[in-house]
């Protein structure tokens, strides 16, 4: 049985709700079902948590921590808990040591000086710290010393998604041949079970949405890089071309949620828009379900997560066109793309999307399809498994397989220069 750790400074169930800690733990859970003997390598917990993981182990490592906070906590914090996670897992037996981030950069020192050999695979999770202000880059720098160190030392690093996959080998500085694209998977039949019909007409009488349509759904944190404000003014552009009941539902919470409140109220669109804030699992899924479409106007994004969800439930999908979206949307076939930040192209999509109920429904169709063929785990697993072979030589068993027929799945073979 191959055995694999997974560093990670934070997984969903012990800390964050974040894109990266659910990616971490759902990936656990389905390498464990692929017959992987799993180990998760993390920081403690941030409140009263226990892992609850059945099949996965968790090693908590603690470090000695610095009373800080942002930028001066990543930087200086952060490598000395990687260090430590490094050392335990090079004490251990594992076959692979797959990394979020910066997590990976402790281990990468003893592969550097010959003390350990299973191979090292790193999935930068995106590369926000080389893309900002010049006064944030400074303040990173020594994140991106280690970084690049642990990248060059690697022997793969997984892109999850086309954008990522152009920028790891210029803000790395490492040969393209060492990137292999991998999306972020979303576990389709775990979205769909949300769904019922009594939750979804709980969900209709709490928002007193039975005579309203159609139902424009974005889910988000609230802060200004989500671009709300955008789609608030492209609503209110919009608007006398709308049939009279149509409702925005806003889920999410945020330091921008009075500013969007405000300007709600100065484009005189409060009939028409409800900040739903933060909700259960139950409610969210259940209002992808009855969502006419799903806008995401963010103006820039990582793989994007809440855009595979609205996929998984069949919603046509309006977005930007930034990080990992133009990998999922297809324009035309199952939603549109428009220019981050425009407000003119974004009202038009969404007026060409609602008024062709048909189309509407044929695009929903799509995004299901490509949701299942490409993104839903059993198929990420399997493109998983395919690079820990390339980089140990060594065959994984697999208990779960993906299905044939994928549509518009990527069919090349991992092929890693070890």
């Amino acid at each position: 049985m191959m055995r694999v750790a997974l560093l990670s400074r934070a997984v969903f169930g012990l800390h964050g709700y974040g894109g990266m800690e659910r990616h971490v733990t759902e990936l656990a859970r389905f390498l464990a079902r692929a017959g992987v003997r799993v180990t998760v390598v993390t920081t403690p917990p941030t409140r009263d948590a226990q892992w609850n993981e059945p099949g996965v182990e968790c090693q908590i490592i603690t470090a000695p921590r610095l009373p800080l906070r942002g930028i001066p906590n990543r930087v200086i914090n952060y490598p000395i808990w990687s260090r430590r996670a490094g050392h335990y897992v090079a004490r251990n037996n594992f076959d692979v040591v797959h990394a979020q981030g910066l997590s990976g950069w402790g281990y990468s020192n003893t592969l550097a000086r010959g003390r350990s050999n299973p191979p090292l695979v790193i999935n930068p999770q995106g590369m926000e710290e080389f893309k900002t202000t010049f006064a944030k880059r400074t303040a990173y720098a020594p994140f991106q010393f280690f970084a690049r160190q642990a990248a060059q030392r690697a022997a793969a690093l997984i892109a999850a998604d086309s954008a990522a996959a152009a920028e790891i080998p210029h803000f790395l500085r490492v040969p393209l041949g060492k990137v292999v694209l991998i999306p972020n998977g979303i576990d389709v039949d775990a979205a769909l079970s949300y769904v019922s019909a009594e939750a979804t007409e709980a969900v209709m009488r709490r928002f007193s949405l039975h005579r309203m349509t159609p139902l424009l759904l974005s889910v988000g944190r609230l802060e200004p890089n989500k671009g709300f404000d955008f789609l608030l003014d492209a609503l209110a552009r919009i608007r006398p071309s709308l049939p009279s009941r149509w409702m925005w539902l806003l889920v999410g919470e945020g330091p921008e949620r009075a500013r969007l409140e405000q300007r709600i109220q100065i484009l005189k669109l409060t009939p028409h828009v409800q900040m739903v804030g933060a909700v259960n699992d139950v409610t969210l899924h259940n209002l992808y379900e009855i969502a006419t479409l799903f806008v995401h106007p963010t103006l820039f994004e990582g793989s994007s997560l809440v855009t595979l969800e609205a996929m998984a439930h069949r919603r046509a999908i309006v977005a930007s066109a930034v990080g990992g979206i133009p990998d999922k949307v297809i324009p035309g076939r199952n939603g549109y793309l428009v220019a981050p930040g425009d407000v003119v192209e974004l009202g038009e999509k969404i007026l060409i999307a609602v008024r062709d109920a048909v189309h509407l429904r044929d695009m929903g169709a799509a995004s299901f399809q490509i949701a299942r063929a490409i993104f839903d785990w059993p198929r990420v697993i399997d493109r998983t498994l395919m690079l820990y072979e390339a980089v140990t030589r060594k065959p994984a068993a697999r208990q779960a397989r993906v299905t044939e027929g994928e549509v518009g799945a990527e069919s090349e073979d991992v092929n890693v220069k070890t």
